[in-house]
C-alpha cells in the first residue's frame, strides 16, 4: 500500500517532488520520482510484498517505454504472473507491482477485467504519450485529480494537489449543505475547488490534452445484469463460505506482520474464523470507551464480545482505550482525511491503527458486509414504511411530534427518544425520500435555519439529494432492498466508510484489507434473494449468519448490530461540550459568516440539557471548522520530508 502522484501535459519536477512527499505517511519505507518530457510520476512505498529494491516504484519496463505508479494490492497476482510467464514475460521481482506493469502492457485498458484487488494506479506509455488512471471496483483506494494550465495533476490524497495548486484551497461552499446533510459529500466533487475524485470502477485516459473516463464496473448496471441464483439454501451457504474463504486466503499474502480489527460483531468475528481456518492466528485490536461516556449513548458495549471472539479462537487482543485524547486526535484525523468526514470513527480508526502499527503493517477488517448483506437498521426501517403506508400520514407526523415534545419536556431522554423520533419522522414519506431521511442527519429546514442567507440557495432538494436521486432512477426495476444497497455501494461505502478507513489507517502507514469487498463476492451477493438479507421486520444478514452458525460463538451470531462507533453523543453532552462551544462560537468561526451563531449556541445548550438530540449535528460542525482551519486558512504546506531527497528513476540504468 502506497501513495502515488503525477502530472501530464507539462512537467514541474519540483512540484512533483512536493506532491510525492506530501504522501510520505502513506509510504515511509521508500520514495522516488520519474520524469519525462510531458509527464512525471511519483511514488511513496510501504513495503508489504517483496521488500527488496527490485520492487521500487515508479517501475519501468525493461525497454523503458512503460512506467507504473501503483497504490494497493493485486490479490490474484500469482495467477496473473503465471499467465504472463507463459506469454514470454520475464520478472526481476516477486512483487504484484511488476505483475501489474506487465499485465498493463499485455492487456492494455482491458487489464481491469482480470484484476482482483484494491488499487489505484497510473500507467504511462512514453511512445504514445498516453496516461491510464484506474481505480478499483468498489473504491477501496482513493485517487484525486484536477486540471490546471492544460496539465492533469493526480494523487492519492487531495492535500498533495492543494500543496502545489493554491487556488484549490478555496472551499467550494455550494457543497457545504450536502456535507451537512450526509456528513460527507456525495458524488465526485470535493470541497477543494476544482479537485475531483475518480469514481470507483473507473478508467481515465489522458491523451492529446483531453481526459476521457469510462466505468468498467458499475454496481447498479451490474446488479441489473446478474440473474438471481437458482441454488438451494444449503448450496447458497456453501458458495458464500467458499467465496469469502477464498477472499480471506488471498488477502493473507504478506511479507510483513498481519493482524485483524475485531469489534466483536458478526462480520469481524467471521473474519477471525476464516483467518484461523487458514492457519493464521492474528493479533487482534479493538477499541473501548469508559463506562461514563457509553452511558450517554445507545450502543451496546462491544468489548465483552471482542474478548469472547478472541478467546474462542485463541488470539491475543489488544484493547485501545479512547477517551481523553479525542480533542487532540480530531484535528489530526481531519487533516489526514482530506475531505471533511464527520463519522466519529475517524478518531477511533486513527488511534487504533496507531496502536496496531507498533507491531503490524497490515490489518484485515470486516467492512463491507453491512452494505452487501443489508446490515444497517435503516434498510428494514425503510421497508417497514412500505408496509405501513395505509396509516394516515397526519397520524404518523403527530406521533413524531409527540416523541419530540416528550424529549423537550424531559419525560423521555434524548438517548432513548432519538431513534423512535427519527423512525416516525420519515415513516409516512415516499420510498426514496424515506431512505434519504434515514440516511441523512440534517433536514432541509434545519440546514436553512443554520446557514446564512448567501448559502441557503444551495440547500434546495436538488442540491442536497440530486446525486442520490439520479442513482435511484438508474436502479429503477430492482427490488426496493436492492435499490437501497446499490445506492449505498455507489455512495455511502466508497465516499464515507472506505475513505475514512484508507485515510486514517494510511496516516499510520497501516494497510487495511477488506475481504467482504472482493468484487466477486459482491457480485454473488447481488444474485441472492432479498430474504437472504432481511427476514421479517428486523432480522438482517440472514444468509451470512446461517452460513456461520456453529462456526462462531452463538452469543455473537445472535447479537444485534451496534455500529462500530464511539459514544459521540455522550462526548458532545459531557467531555467535549465546552470544547465544542469554544471552537464553534470562537472568533475565528464566527468571522466566517457561514452559520448562525445563535442557532449553534441553542443547539449546544439544548443538547447538553437533554431537551433535544443534536450530538451528531454538532460533531459535523466541529469537523467542518477543523477542516476550515487546516485547509482553507493560512498554513505551512511544506512537506515533512525533503522533496530534494527523492531519487529520479528517469533513466533505464537507474530503474
Amino acid at each position: 500500500m502506497c501513495g502515488i502522484a503525477g502530472m501530464i501535459g507539462s512537467v514541474d519536477e519540483q512540484a512533483l517532488r512536493v506532491m510525492t512527499q506530501m504522501l510520505v505517511h502513506r509510504g515511509p519505507d521508500d520514495g522516488a520520482v520519474w520524469t519525462g518530457p510531458e509527464a512525471g510520476l511519483g511514488h511513496r512505498r510501504l513495503k508489504i510484498i517483496d521488500l527488496s529494491d527490485n520492487a521500487r516504484q515508479p517501475m519501468l519496463s525493461s525497454d523503458g517505454r512503460w512506467v507504473l505508479a501503483f497504490n494497493g494490492e493485486i490479490f490474484n497476482y500469482r495467477e496473473l504472473r503465471s499467465e504472463l510467464i507463459a506469454a514470454g514475460y520475464q520478472f526481476r521481482s516477486e512483487s504484484d507491482s511488476e505483475v501489474l506493469l506487465h499485465a498493463c502492457v499485455e492487456w492494455g485498458d482491458k487489464v481491469t477485467d482480470r484484476l482482483v484487488g484494491q488499487f489505484a494506479f497510473a500507467f504511462y506509455d512514453t511512445v504514445e504519450r498516453r496516461l491510464l488512471l484506474v481505480r478499483d471496483h468498489l473504491g477501496i483506494k482513493p485517487l484525486y485529480y484536477t486540471e490546471h494550465n492544460e496539465t492533469l495533476y493526480f494523487a492519492s490524497e487531495a492535500k498533495a494537489l492543494a500543496a502545489v495548486l493554491p487556488q484549490t484551497r478555496q472551499p467550494d461552499f455550494r457543497l457545504l449543505p450536502r456535507y451537512l446533510a450526509f456528513l460527507w459529500i456525495p458524488g465526485n466533487e470535493t470541497l477543494f475547488s476544482g479537485i475531483s475524485k475518480l469514481e470507483p470502477g473507473t478508467r481515465a485516459v489522458w491523451r492529446d490534452g483531453r481526459l476521457m473516463t469510462t466505468r468498467y464496473w458499475d454496481p447498479v448496471a451490474r446488479w441489473k445484469q446478474i440473474a438471481q441464483t437458482s441454488l438451494g439454501r444449503e448450496e447458497r451457504e456453501e458458495e458464500l463460505r467458499s467465496l469469502l474463504g477464498n477472499a480471506v486466503r488471498e488477502q493473507l499474502v504478506s511479507d510483513v506482520p498481519l493482524g485483524l480489527l475485531l469489534s466483536g460483531g458478526v462480520d469481524s468475528t467471521i473474519m477471525l474464523a476464516e483467518m484461523s481456518a487458514h492457519g493464521n492466528v492474528p493479533q487482534a485490536f479493538t477499541a473501548t470507551y469508559t463506562r461514563e461516556s457509553r452511558a450517554r449513548d445507545v450502543f451496546q458495549d462491544d468489548l465483552p464480545y471482542a474478548r469472547m471472539a478472541a478467546e474462542a479462537f485463541g488470539v491475543s487482543l489488544d484493547e485501545g482505550v479512547l477517551e481523553a485524547a479525542v480533542s487532540d486526535l480530531l484535528p489530526e484525523a481531519v487533516w489526514h482525511c482530506d475531505e471533511p468526514l464527520a463519522d466519529p470513527t475517524i478518531v477511533t480508526n486513527l488511534a487504533l491503527t496507531r496502536l496496531a502499527r507498533k507491531n503490524m503493517t497490515v490489518l484485515l477488517s470486516g467492512m463491507g458486509a453491512d452494505e452487501i448483506f443489508a446490515g444497517y437498521p435503516r434498510y428494514p426501517a425503510v421497508l417497514l414504511g412500505e408496509s405501513m403506508r395505509w396509516l394516515p400520514a397526519p397520524l404518523m407526523r403527530a406521533a413524531s411530534v409527540g416523541v419530540s415534545a416528550a424529549m423537550r419536556s424531559g419525560l423521555l431522554s434524548a438517548e432513548r427518544g432519538r431513534r423512535p423520533a427519527q423512525l416516525l419522522a420519515h415513516l409516512h414519506r415516499p420510498f426514496r425520500d424515506r431512505f434519504l431521511g434515514y440516511s441523512s442527519y440534517w433536514r432541509e429546514q434545519e440546514i436553512h435555519a443554520l446557514l446564512t442567507s448567501d448559502l441557503q440557495r444551495h440547500a434546495d432538494e436538488e442540491s442536497l439529494y440530486g446525486f442520490h436521486n439520479e442513482l435511484f432512477a438508474q436502479a429503477d426495476g430492482l427490488s426496493p432492498l436492492s435499490r437501497m444497497l446499490a445506492v449505498d455501494l455507489c455512495t455511502f461505502l466508497p465516499e464515507l466508510n472506505l475513505e475514512n478507513m484508507d485515510k486514517t489507517s494510511m496516516a499510520n502507514a497501516v494497510e487495511m484489507r477488506v475481504p467482504y469487498l472482493d468484487h466477486r463476492l459482491v457480485e454473488y451477493s447481488m444474485m441472492l434473494p432479498d430474504e437472504d438479507k432481511i427476514r421479517g421486520r428486523d432480522e438482517r444478514k440472514v444468509l451470512l449468519r446461517s452460513a456461520w452458525k456453529g462456526r462462531i460463538p452463538d452469543q455473537i451470531l445472535q447479537r444485534p448490530k451496534t455500529g462500530y462507533s464511539p459514544p459521540v453523543r455522550g462526548w458532545m453532552r459531557d467531555s467535549l461540550r465546552e470544547y465544542t462551544r469554544e471552537i464553534l462560537l470562537g472568533e475565528t468561526a464566527r468571522a466566517r459568516g457561514l452559520f448562525s451563531s445563535a442557532r449553534i449556541e441553542h443547539m449546544i445548550d439544548a443538547n447538553a440539557e437533554g431537551r433535544s438530540e443534536h450530538g451528531m449535528q454538532l460533531w459535523t460542525l466541529l469537523v467542518f471548522e477543523h477542516w476550515m482551519q487546516q485547509f482553507a486558512d493560512h498554513r505551512d504546506w511544506t512537506p515533512t520530508a525533503d522533496p530534494d531527497a527523492l531519487p529520479n528513476v528517469a533513466s533505464k540504468d537507474n530503474a
